[in-house]
């Protein structure tokens, strides 16, 4: 498959005027297919229409795009008027597999014949670790590669224009255009939709660095089936697509049967000028001699296709932008990578049976050194960097480093542990003399030694970020941190002073906190897995728990955040139960339904609980008979948008029928189009309480989807104009379950519908409305 270089597009604007004489422009090309209604067009059709739709600044890339695939087009046609023949600029020939030949055979027949015609391939085949003295574990030189110190002008003014380090730790960037503008198209006609971009760069995979750009190459499972290449330029502060996803066949993200070959029966494997597969890259990534290296697993092979071998070490040329090789490399997962102190080799991790260390020579994928069976037990994604002559690894939740020079290789040894919450797939990094490690919130960790880590947060950085994968990169030149998760949360830090004001301490009253090194909380789970009354100290706690058995507990004042069990919520509830005094926040999951509670039982009552910054506050399972909230705030709940927007809410009580009660308690600000309350109860019973949603981004104040008996006593509602919906209380929309009865009562309460409509529904009822002031509502007069 012919692919056209971006760089290419500079072409188009001008830069030779003899380049295109002889071949049609993007304007030619889109003029030739705009009336075509061929599917076969439908790609360039789509291609066009994003063309004449971009800015100045992004139209380069759409334009590459159009003539890289009028060339595969062409290309494909003298294909198929001579199907014997495959020219080598053209497409290579599809080989056959044989019916009962392995992948792994195959990839060791592949790996036998590229090793045997390489002299120096023979000479660097496995070696047993030296008999020499171990070397010392040494720091000194920093992270390799090294970082280049470039000049980045357009981030340089945004620091100085936008951010305060004097007065804040972070700070959150913008760039100049959106992911999106650039982004290949998700609806392309004829074709199986791509999903998000954005789902590429933050779905269990890393990045690489050269000190100007950041580069992405990801997706797999149903979080993108796009295998492009991403680029984000810090010199202009703009993002780049640097190569085209291939088309998808009818089997989702598999490579279409022109341009792959079956290896086995649901095993896929690109061939020799095409690119791999959307597949996770996990911690993989590496760029050496100005060409990223990742080991992302070939699809189809397992069950979640991306998640174990046969693993692909993929290579990407960034001058020529175009891949160089996709090789097989092991029937085994490689989730690290990092540098070797020999020029053109690499170590890798392989973590999933055996954990090994392997030394490969990245031309060859011959492996020159290792060390297998490890003394320790790995997870199945971790991080490592070469530090000076030092491998550093994290794995659970310790770190361990391995001397590693030309002639050494280990011993790997426990240097220390991190910090209790901290996820081994987070971010580690070393700049200056310490290492740092970040988290995706607002707390940054600093070390020198492993020993002892000092805690820095002022709660100005993010919150709740996942599936780091150590996208997280020091800029010397301008002596800043940046990290990201995805493309819309991309920050700043600078590394903190010795005396830094930042430098976290217990609040007041406070006995511990898992984001303060040495004063971490106890294990949550084992303090209430017996059940009955429970004491909580208190603390911050970023962990998460199951309720098993009744429980009373007594949270003192204690907050729970940034962990959800099960892809769940902060506390399941699977037996009845109380919880008072208790905070919650920062709960987010991948499919959007992330909760503080998960009530799983049939009856929970909440007394003085604050939740917030979450896309639920409390979700509950369709089984249950009550739920009551007292003396309470919900707040900034709902969403969340990065999946879907309005699908959480402060309290989805998701169960046909029960009883749902709120009293003396507040509701404000839903985001993303969540509702304060959703609730499919048999009777709502409100009391004493303020619904005001005029500071988010909700929808409905209350959506009573199924209808049944609303009860509103002493309650002041504020709507938002211009909200999601127009109705403040929206009445049987879904009808899941008949209930027996239906009304709404409000008395003695004030609300202001700001020009929308108090109720409104497909279950016709009258509401009764009693010494209860109704402004600016459509059906009140």
């Amino acid at each position: 498959m012919v692919r056209l270089s971006i760089i290419a597009a500079a072409l188009i604007i001008g830069t030779s005027p003899l380049a295109y004489a002889q071949s049609p422009g993007p304007e030619d090309i889109c003029a030739a297919h705009q009336s075509n209604p061929s599917p076969r067009f439908a790609r360039l059709r789509q291609l066009c229409k994003n063309w004449n739709a971009s800015t100045k600044a992004d139209q380069a890339s759409w334009a590459a795009s159009i003539l890289a695939l009028e060339q595969r087009l062409g290309a494909m046609d003298a294909q198929a008027k001579s199907p014997e023949t495959f020219p080598a600029e053209n497409i290579n020939p599809p080989q056959a597999a044989a019916p009962n030949t392995s992948l792994k055979k195959q990839a060791d027949q592949q790996k036998r014949k590229k090793q045997g015609s390489t002299k120096h391939a023979a000479k660097t085949r496995l070696k047993s670790p030296p008999e020499t003295q171990p070397a010392i574990t040494d720091f000194s030189g920093g992270e390799k590669p090294a970082t280049p110190s470039l000049d980045l002008p357009a981030l340089q003014d945004y620091i100085a224009q936008a951010c305060d380090f004097e007065a804040h730790l972070w700070c959150k960037l913008k760039t100049a255009n959106s992911l999106k503008n650039v982004a290949w198209p998700t609806n392309v006609e004829g074709e199986p939709l791509f999903r998000n971009p954005n789902t590429a760069i933050r779905a269990f995979s890393g990045a690489t660095f050269d000190g100007q750009r950041l580069y992405f190459h990801g997706g797999g499972h149903s979080a993108s089936y796009q295998n492009s290449v991403y680029a984000l330029d810090l010199a202009t502060l703009k993002w780049e697509r640097l190569y085209d996803p291939d088309p998808l066949d009818d089997k989702g993200a598999f490579l279409n049967k022109h341009f792959g070959v079956p290896l086995e029966d649901a095993c896929y494997f690109p061939t020799k000028e095409h690119a791999p597969a959307a597949g996770h890259t996990w911690g993989t990534p590496l760029l050496i001699d100005h060409q990223i290296h990742a080991w992302p697993t070939a699809w189809g092979c397992s069950k979640y296709a991306t998640s174990y071998g046969p693993i692909v070490h993929s290579i990407f040329d960034l001058e020529k932008r175009e891949w160089l090789a996709r090789r097989p490399f092991k029937e085994e997962m490689v989730s690290i990578s990092s540098a070797s102190p020999i020029p053109g080799h690499a170590l890798l991790l392989s973590v999933k049976q055996n954990p090994t260390l392997l030394e490969i020579d990245l031309e060859t994928d011959a492996i020159t050194r290792k060390i297998d069976q490890l003394p320790y037990q790995w997870g199945n994604h971790a991080i490592a960097t070469l530090v000076g002559n030092t491998l550093v690894s994290l794995n659970n939740k310790d770190i361990y480093t391995t001397p590693i020079t030309r002639d050494t290789f280990g011993p790997m040894v426990r240097a220390g542990a991190i910090p209790a919450h901290v996820d081994y797939d987070d971010a580690l990094r070393y700049a200056n003399g310490y290492f740092y490690l970040w988290d995706g919130s607002g707390n940054l960790y600093r070390t020198r030694d492993f020993k002892a880590w000092a805690s820095f947060n002022d709660g100005s950085g993010p919150h709740g970020l996942k599936s780091l994968f150590n996208k997280f990169f020091y800029i010397p030149k301008l002596n800043v941190f940046l990290g990201l998760s995805n493309d819309q949360d991309i920050w700043l830090v600078r590394p903190p002073a010795e005396t830094s004001k930042a430098q976290a301490s217990l609040p007041d009253g406070f006995v511990c906190s898992d984001f303060i090194a040495g004063k971490e909380c106890r294990n949550l789970q084992s303090l209430v897995e017996d059940g009955g009354t429970i004491d909580l100290p208190k603390g911050i706690y970023a962990q998460c728990a199951l309720i098993k058995s009744p429980t009373i507990l007594n949270g003192n004042g204690s907050i729970i955040q940034d962990m959800a069990c099960r892809n769940k919520a902060a506390l399941i509830i699977n037996a009845d139960s109380t919880i008072r005094d208790l905070g919650c926040r920062n709960i987010f999951v991948n499919d959007g339904n992330g909760a503080c509670i998960r009530q799983q039982t049939k009856t929970l009552t909440l007394d003085h609980v604050t939740f917030e910054n979450a896309q639920s506050g409390v979700l509950t399972n369709k089984d249950i008979h009550s739920l009551t909230v007292k003396n309470s705030r919900f707040q900034n709940l709902g969403g969340d948008c990065k999946v879907k927007c309005g699908r959480a809410h402060g309290i989805y009580y998701g169960t046909n029928g029960g009883t749902l009660t709120i009293q003396n308690s507040q509701f404000l600000s839903a985001r993303h189009e969540g509702h304060l309350v959703k609730s499919g109860a048999a009777k709502l019973v409100i009391e004493n309480s303020l619904f005001d949603e005029r500071e988010g981004d909700g929808s409905r104040v209350i959506d009573a989807f199924n209808g049944g008996i609303i009860s509103l006593d002493t309650v002041e509602i504020f709507a938002k104009n211009g909200d999601g919906n127009r109705d403040v209380i929206g009445f049987g929309y879904e009808r899941r379950a008949p209930l027996p009865t239906h009304s709404i009562t409000i008395t003695d309460s004030r609300i202001d519908c700001a020009t929308g409509w108090l109720v409104h529904g497909k279950i016709d009822v009258e509401p009764k409305v009693i010494n209860s002031p109704a402004r600016n509502c459509r059906d009140v007069r």
